[in-house]
Protein backbone atom coordinates (compact mmCIF):
# COMPACT_ATOMS: atom_id res chain seq x y z
CA UNK A 1 0.00 0.00 0.00
CA UNK A 2 1.33 3.43 -0.94
CA UNK A 3 2.35 5.78 1.88
CA UNK A 4 -0.05 8.66 2.54
CA UNK A 5 1.66 12.06 2.32
CA UNK A 6 -0.21 14.73 4.22
CA UNK A 7 -0.43 18.37 3.15
CA UNK A 8 1.91 19.16 6.01
CA UNK A 9 4.50 16.67 4.71
CA UNK A 10 4.32 18.26 1.25
CA UNK A 11 4.49 21.89 2.42
CA UNK A 12 7.42 21.30 4.80
CA UNK A 13 9.23 18.52 2.93
CA UNK A 14 8.93 16.05 5.79
CA UNK A 15 8.55 12.32 5.29
CA UNK A 16 7.82 9.67 7.89
CA UNK A 17 10.35 6.92 8.37
CA UNK A 18 9.43 3.55 6.92
CA UNK A 19 8.57 1.01 9.63
CA UNK A 20 8.95 -2.59 8.52
CA UNK A 21 9.23 -5.97 10.23
CA UNK A 22 11.91 -8.35 8.91
CA UNK A 23 11.65 -12.13 8.63
CA UNK A 24 12.90 -12.62 12.18
CA UNK A 25 10.16 -10.37 13.51
CA UNK A 26 12.45 -7.48 14.35
CA UNK A 27 11.12 -3.99 13.60
CA UNK A 28 13.31 -1.98 11.24
CA UNK A 29 12.93 1.79 10.82
CA UNK A 30 14.37 3.36 7.68
CA UNK A 31 14.79 7.12 7.94
CA UNK A 32 14.00 9.12 4.82
CA UNK A 33 15.63 12.29 3.54
CA UNK A 34 13.58 15.47 3.60
CA UNK A 35 12.05 16.41 0.27
CA UNK A 36 12.07 19.93 -1.14
CA UNK A 37 9.08 21.82 0.32
CA UNK A 38 6.30 22.75 -2.11
CA UNK A 39 5.08 26.36 -2.01
CA UNK A 40 1.54 27.12 -0.89
CA UNK A 41 0.43 28.47 -4.30
CA UNK A 42 1.28 25.19 -6.01
CA UNK A 43 -0.24 23.05 -3.26
CA UNK A 44 -3.53 24.97 -3.34
CA UNK A 45 -3.60 24.80 -7.15
CA UNK A 46 -3.16 21.02 -6.93
CA UNK A 47 -5.96 20.76 -4.36
CA UNK A 48 -8.27 22.70 -6.67
CA UNK A 49 -7.38 20.96 -9.93
CA UNK A 50 -6.44 17.39 -9.02
CA UNK A 51 -7.86 14.49 -7.09
CA UNK A 52 -7.17 15.14 -3.42
CA UNK A 53 -7.79 12.71 -0.57
CA UNK A 54 -8.52 12.90 3.14
CA UNK A 55 -9.56 10.96 6.20
CA UNK A 56 -13.03 12.04 7.30
CA UNK A 57 -14.25 12.51 10.88
CA UNK A 58 -14.80 8.76 11.15
CA UNK A 59 -11.34 7.79 9.87
CA UNK A 60 -12.59 6.78 6.44
CA UNK A 61 -10.26 7.38 3.49
CA UNK A 62 -12.15 9.52 0.97
CA UNK A 63 -11.72 11.57 -2.17
CA UNK A 64 -12.24 15.22 -1.23
CA UNK A 65 -15.17 17.06 -2.79
CA UNK A 66 -15.28 20.84 -3.17
CA UNK A 67 -16.81 21.31 0.28
CA UNK A 68 -14.04 19.29 1.96
CA UNK A 69 -11.33 21.08 -0.04
CA UNK A 70 -12.52 24.45 1.26
CA UNK A 71 -11.58 23.41 4.82
CA UNK A 72 -7.92 22.68 4.06
CA UNK A 73 -7.66 25.72 1.77
CA UNK A 74 -8.83 27.95 4.62
CA UNK A 75 -6.14 26.54 6.91
CA UNK A 76 -3.46 27.08 4.25
CA UNK A 77 -4.71 30.65 3.69
CA UNK A 78 -4.39 31.36 7.41
CA UNK A 79 -0.89 29.89 7.50
CA UNK A 80 0.23 31.85 4.43
CA UNK A 81 -1.19 35.14 5.76
CA UNK A 82 0.55 34.76 9.12
CA UNK A 83 3.92 34.09 7.49
CA UNK A 84 4.21 36.95 5.01
CA UNK A 85 7.54 38.68 5.43
CA UNK A 86 10.01 38.83 8.28
CA UNK A 87 8.57 42.02 9.73
CA UNK A 88 5.06 40.61 10.02
CA UNK A 89 6.52 37.35 11.29
CA UNK A 90 8.25 39.20 14.14
CA UNK A 91 5.07 41.15 14.90
CA UNK A 92 3.10 37.91 15.20
CA UNK A 93 5.78 36.02 17.15
CA UNK A 94 3.99 36.14 20.54
CA UNK A 95 0.84 34.80 18.94
CA UNK A 96 2.60 32.08 16.96
CA UNK A 97 4.19 30.77 20.14
CA UNK A 98 0.72 30.41 21.67
CA UNK A 99 -1.40 28.54 19.12
CA UNK A 100 -4.53 28.94 21.23
CA UNK A 101 -4.54 32.68 20.47
CA UNK A 102 -5.16 32.16 16.76
CA UNK A 103 -7.85 29.52 16.08
CA UNK A 104 -7.31 27.76 12.76
CA UNK A 105 -3.52 28.11 12.79
CA UNK A 106 -2.41 25.24 14.98
CA UNK A 107 -5.56 24.54 16.95
CA UNK A 108 -6.52 20.86 17.31
CA UNK A 109 -8.91 21.21 14.37
CA UNK A 110 -6.22 22.78 12.15
CA UNK A 111 -3.71 20.09 13.15
CA UNK A 112 -6.20 17.42 12.10
CA UNK A 113 -6.75 19.08 8.71
CA UNK A 114 -3.01 19.53 8.01
CA UNK A 115 -2.48 15.82 8.70
CA UNK A 116 -5.67 14.28 7.28
CA UNK A 117 -5.59 15.86 3.78
CA UNK A 118 -3.06 14.78 1.17
CA UNK A 119 -2.26 12.14 -1.41
CA UNK A 120 -1.03 8.53 -1.61
CA UNK A 121 2.61 8.70 -2.66
CA UNK A 122 1.86 7.02 -5.99
CA UNK A 123 -0.85 9.58 -6.75
CA UNK A 124 1.02 12.78 -5.95
CA UNK A 125 0.04 15.50 -8.45
CA UNK A 126 2.54 17.49 -10.47
CA UNK A 127 2.41 20.61 -8.32
CA UNK A 128 4.26 22.87 -10.77
CA UNK A 129 1.99 21.78 -13.63
CA UNK A 130 -1.10 22.43 -11.51
CA UNK A 131 0.05 25.97 -10.76
CA UNK A 132 0.79 26.62 -14.43
CA UNK A 133 -2.67 25.30 -15.32
CA UNK A 134 -4.21 27.64 -12.75
CA UNK A 135 -2.30 30.54 -14.33
CA UNK A 136 -3.60 29.58 -17.78
CA UNK A 137 -7.19 29.19 -16.55
CA UNK A 138 -7.04 32.63 -14.91
CA UNK A 139 -5.39 34.54 -17.74
CA UNK A 140 -2.01 34.74 -16.00
CA UNK A 141 0.02 32.45 -18.29
CA UNK A 142 3.52 33.86 -18.84
CA UNK A 143 3.08 36.48 -16.11
CA UNK A 144 5.67 36.48 -13.35
CA UNK A 145 5.89 38.63 -10.24
CA UNK A 146 8.26 37.66 -7.42
CA UNK A 147 6.19 36.00 -4.69
CA UNK A 148 5.59 37.75 -1.41
CA UNK A 149 8.36 36.85 1.00
CA UNK A 150 7.40 34.58 3.83
CA UNK A 151 8.92 32.39 6.49
CA UNK A 152 8.45 28.66 6.09
CA UNK A 153 7.28 28.24 9.65
CA UNK A 154 6.01 24.82 10.59
CA UNK A 155 2.86 25.31 12.71
CA UNK A 156 3.86 22.27 14.73
CA UNK A 157 7.45 23.10 15.72
CA UNK A 158 9.08 20.52 17.91
CA UNK A 159 10.21 23.17 20.35
CA UNK A 160 6.59 23.45 21.56
CA UNK A 161 7.15 19.99 23.03
CA UNK A 162 10.50 21.00 24.50
CA UNK A 163 8.91 24.14 25.98
CA UNK A 164 6.22 22.06 27.63
CA UNK A 165 8.78 19.62 29.07
CA UNK A 166 10.93 22.52 30.28
CA UNK A 167 7.99 24.19 32.01
CA UNK A 168 7.01 20.95 33.75
CA UNK A 169 10.62 20.49 34.84
CA UNK A 170 10.73 24.06 36.21
CA UNK A 171 7.51 23.54 38.18
CA UNK A 172 8.96 20.33 39.62
CA UNK A 173 12.48 21.41 40.62
CA UNK A 174 11.95 25.15 41.07
CA UNK A 175 13.25 28.24 39.29
CA UNK A 176 16.73 28.28 40.85
CA UNK A 177 17.57 24.64 40.11
CA UNK A 178 16.09 24.97 36.63
CA UNK A 179 18.28 27.98 35.82
CA UNK A 180 21.57 26.24 36.67
CA UNK A 181 20.72 23.28 34.43
CA UNK A 182 21.62 25.66 31.56
CA UNK A 183 25.16 25.74 32.97
CA UNK A 184 25.34 21.96 33.17
CA UNK A 185 24.73 21.86 36.94
CA UNK A 186 22.09 19.20 37.47
CA UNK A 187 22.86 17.89 40.96
CA UNK A 188 20.15 19.93 42.72
CA UNK A 189 17.53 19.06 40.12
CA UNK A 190 18.27 15.35 40.39
CA UNK A 191 18.10 15.52 44.19
CA UNK A 192 14.71 17.24 44.02
CA UNK A 193 13.41 14.73 41.49
CA UNK A 194 14.52 11.92 43.81
CA UNK A 195 12.53 13.46 46.68
CA UNK A 196 9.49 13.16 44.39
CA UNK A 197 9.97 9.39 44.32
CA UNK A 198 12.03 9.10 41.12
CA UNK A 199 15.12 6.93 41.28
CA UNK A 200 18.17 6.38 39.05
CA UNK A 201 21.18 4.15 39.45
CA UNK A 202 24.52 5.95 39.53
CA UNK A 203 25.45 4.66 36.08
CA UNK A 204 22.19 6.13 34.72
CA UNK A 205 22.77 9.64 36.03
CA UNK A 206 25.18 10.82 33.29
CA UNK A 207 22.48 10.12 30.70
CA UNK A 208 19.89 11.81 32.93
CA UNK A 209 22.06 14.94 33.14
CA UNK A 210 22.33 15.00 29.33
CA UNK A 211 18.55 14.68 29.02
CA UNK A 212 17.89 17.50 31.49
CA UNK A 213 20.32 19.80 29.65
CA UNK A 214 18.72 18.86 26.31
CA UNK A 215 15.25 19.75 27.59
CA UNK A 216 16.31 23.21 28.75
CA UNK A 217 18.52 23.93 25.71
CA UNK A 218 15.98 22.87 23.10
CA UNK A 219 13.20 24.83 24.77
CA UNK A 220 15.22 28.01 24.16
CA UNK A 221 15.59 27.49 20.39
Amino acid sequence: MSEFLSVRAVVFGSRNGLVERDKSGEIKITHREREKPVDIASVVSAIELSETYYFDDYGRFCMANDEAKIKIKQVLAKYHTLNLGDELGELMEPFLNNPRVIPGYSSPEAVRLWESFGWPEDKLPDFDACYKQWQTDNGMAGEFVPPLQRKSRDPFPQNHVWNLMSQILKLTVGEEAHQVIKKGICKDSISILETKGLRWAENEKPALRRHLKAIVANAQK
